[in-house]
């Protein structure tokens, strides 16, 4: 089944399309959705044989709960944990768990210094808005010229261009359109970063 999100907010059109740019921009309303899809596409890339790193999400419904429990998985090293706080129905406010997120900080990190083909962050979100959460090891990748894909919700998207200027290029909310940007990214860093390299894309 081909994943779509309709309705999907534009970024600027000189931004859209595969293009040349090192960032692929995900942006959604539906957070759940875009879970599933940048899940469903690593494990593509994965299958394919890329070296990836980064996280992705995914979200276990209980019955009796309205909320449902998240947990991350690093995509170079294989480990998941929970991230969210089981703090019952009636709980307000932020439900994340702060330890988790320094082990998320490490995992990244590490996959950027391993040089990996390709960098995938599930969502730019609050905390990285505030200047804080996976901002840091995510300009250490765009330094290091790794191509990267990351989610970006609606309400976080004028937070996400100031970081990134004028870099980053729409990606459609597709499975298709999204793996078919990353292997030509991933194609691209390989040649500027040692010109003897090639890996094959498939059509």
């Amino acid at each position: 089944m081909e994943l779509r999100q309709e309705h999907a907010p534009s970024i600027p059109a000189e931004h859209a399309g595969p293009g040349l740019s090192q960032i692929g921009a995900i942006v959604y309303d539906d957070g759940l959705f875009a879970d599933v899809l940048i899940a469903r596409c690593a494990a593509g890339l994965v299958a394919a044989g890329y070296r990836l790193g980064g996280v992705v999400q995914s979200n276990a419904h209980r019955p009796g709960r309205r909320r449902c429990d998240m947990y991350v998985k690093d995509l170079f090293g294989g480990d998941e944990i929970k991230i969210s706080l089981d703090r019952g129905n009636e709980a307000r406010g932020c439900r994340l768990d702060p330890d988790a997120f320094a082990r998320i900080d490490a995992w990244v990190e590490r996959a950027v210094l391993e040089r990996v083909d390709l960098l995938i962050i599930n969502k730019f979100g609050k905390e990285e808005a505030h200047g804080r959460g996976l901002r840091p090891v995510v300009a250490e990748a765009l330094i290091a010229e790794i191509p990267l894909v990351i989610g970006v919700s609606t309400r976080n998207l004028c937070d996400f261009l100031t970081f990134v200027g004028d870099s980053a290029a729409r990606l459609r909310p597709d499975i298709g359109a999204i793996t078919a940007w990353c292997q030509n990214a991933i194609e691209r860093g390989a040649r500027h970063r040692c010109p003897r390299r090639s890996l094959s894309v498939e059509a």
